[in-house]
């Protein structure tokens, strides 16, 4: 079972007014909410950290594709049919 954290958190009025209307929302309860958003930020820091990985290591082989022609031999067929 999870651990439960007992903290005091200051909100917005806006944020309160919102988790108040949980089920408008759909949500069985103030804490699904929580856990849903939780969820998803978690989820879009890991692709953004992803795609800062995927940048950097793009940067770090760009000047191998630029002095090795062998890298870039057939993208002259990109966007050709093959079927």
């Amino acid at each position: 079972m999870g651990t439960l954290i007992q903290k005091k958190i200051s909100i917005t009025n806006e944020q309160k007014q919102f988790l108040e209307n949980y089920r408008k929302w759909g949500f069985s309860d103030q804490s699904s909410i929580i856990r849903e958003a939780l969820s998803l930020f978690i989820s879009e820091l890991e692709t953004r950290e992803k795609k800062t990985l995927m940048t950097q290591k793009a940067q770090e082989l760009l000047s191998d594709y630029a002095k090795d022609k062998d890298f870039v031999a057939f993208t002259d067929l990109d966007g050709e049919d093959f079927l």
